[in-house]
């Protein structure tokens, strides 16, 4: 039996938001493979050990964990180093000295889960002679969110967020040169990958799946009168990360009045946690409704007649879109928003970028109940026959046989 430890950024359990539920995934195949595994996170809080103790139990796998030091002192070490302020907000020093042992030894397989986290190998003294087999799941390309992130912040955020890309792009060319393989979440991110970091070496596509048995159709599908005398659409996600605030407030400043004007009960709700005070402040007001965190966003899914995921800043394939897909709903989305979606097109969803696109096809997906359940269906006929979690990591499964 060959052994693989996976070091990933937080504790990939439970698996309930993207990188997470990503990680969780692979180490669950991993061992049912076959696999030895053991994993290496970083924890901050006193929940996150106990979510350490749980993935152990779970899985009946080692789950090592490392407690951080502060974040002043993580992030003032990282600017001072001229390192990228992500590797110093999961450096430790504890598990430092872990990789360098596992280096030393040569006998293990290592699964990266996060471009920053390469630091640790190519801090270590033992990196050039080891033989450890070392594998980088990339999932996006992280330079070019910070990137995005640079184009569309203030002054001193775009100097921060400029200077991140810089150096986590760095990082990703000499991950890509140095490591045996290394994976990102979809097609497209692949071939940003190579016009814009680093071509030397073809990276493989390792995408995402879906369980099946958490996210599925209600039994009662909506009626076509229900849903035009209460259209109510549904936006899900961790509500501090950047790429959906900005989703959220671009739909409801933009769209959502237009969309009242054609439909003036339609209701609208965000459903995830950790939302930031901007979202909480559109609670209450012309029908949107902030969930905040719930233990179950299944019955979210159940009572909406569309998602809609009008993302303008991101990176890979999202989670929640195929979450919707498997929930037979209708779905509304942007470029962006459809990208890395193996059965992302017209037929299977309004893909529209501009305000008056955006919000025609929302009243569509109301009025023309025909459409929207011609879309949804050939969504989730095509997710149940191509997104299982097993389909999705082979790639996953034939670099690991070369172990």
């Amino acid at each position: 039996m060959s052994k693989v430890c996976v070091l990933s950024q937080r504790v990939p359990f439970p698996p309930n938001k993207g990188e997470k539920l990503r990680t969780y995934h692979q180490i669950e195949f991993l061992k049912r493979w076959g696999y030895e595994v053991e994993v290496f996170s970083l924890i901050e809080t006193a929940e996150d050990k106990k979510n350490a103790d749980a993935l152990a139990k779970h899985l009946g796998i080692l789950v090592n964990s490392y407690q951080l030091d502060s974040k002043f002192t993580r992030y003032a070490s990282a600017f001072l180093k001229g390192l990228p302020i992500s590797v110093g907000a999961f450096y430790s020093k504890k598990l430092q000295y872990v990789i360098d042992e596992k280096l030393k030894k040569g006998s293990d397989a290592l699964l990266l889960t996060a471009s920053s986290l390469s630091y640790y190998i190519f801090n270590s003294p033992y990196h050039k002679s080891t033989h450890c087999r070392l594998f980088m799941d990339f999932m996006d390309v992280d330079s070019d969110k910070w990137a995005q992130y640079a184009s569309s912040s203030s002054l001193l955020m775009r100097y921060v967020y400029k200077r991140e890309s810089k150096g986590i792009k760095k990082l990703e060319a000499k991950t890509n040169q140095r490591f045996d393989e290394c994976f990102l979440i979809a097609k497209e991110e692949t071939q940003l990958f190579s016009t814009s970091v680093d071509s030397s070496k073809e990276i493989t596509v390792l995408g995402n799946g879906l369980d099946f048995d958490a996210f599925y159709p209600a039994k009662v599908q909506p009626c076509a009168k229900k849903i035009s005398a209460a259209p109510h659409f549904l936006f899900t996600g961790v509500m501090d990360y950047k790429p959906n605030v900005d989703a959220v407030l671009w739909f409801v400043e933009k769209c959502w009045p237009l969309i009242r004007e054609k439909a003036a009960n339609a209701k609208f709700t965000v459903g995830g946690m950790n939302p930031t005070e901007e979202i909480k402040a559109l609670a209450g007001s012309e029908g949107i409704d902030v969930t905040g965190f719930v233990d179950d966003i299944l019955p979210y899914f159940h009572k909406a007649h569309a998602f809609v995921a009008p993302f303008r800043l991101a990176r890979g394939v999202q989670n929640k879109v195929l979450q919707a897909a498997a929930c037979k709903l209708p779905i509304i989305t942007t470029t962006m928003g459809a990208e890395g979606i193996s059965f992302a097109n017209a037929d299977s969803m309004w893909i529209e970028d501009d305000v008056d696109s955006f919000v025609k096809a929302c009243v569509q997906s109301i009025e023309n109940f025909e459409l929207s359940q011609r879309k949804a269906l050939s969504s989730y006929q095509a997710i149940v026959s191509e997104y299982s979690w097993e389909q999705q990591l082979s790639p996953l499964k034939m670099a690991m046989a070369r172990i």
